[in-house]
């Protein structure tokens, strides 16, 4: 866990205790978090086959 003992160092007596920039980091986090899954999501449905419902035939009675 190098990266995560690169980043975080002590116990946090460094920390910013702004709730603004705290809040500021959540936002950070959770954007991320969300472009990430998006971009997951948008490869995923590049390789999985979509048929449309015009490419799909019915037979007429």
């Amino acid at each position: 866990m190098r990266i995560t003992d690169a980043i975080v160092s002590g116990r946090g007596e460094k920390a910013s205790r702004n709730p603004l920039r705290r809040f500021g980091w959540f936002v950070a986090i959770w954007a991320m978090s969300t472009i990430g899954f998006i971009a997951a999501a948008s490869v995923l449905k590049f390789f999985v086959p979509h048929y449309g419902v015009s490419s799909v035939k019915q037979d007429d009675d």
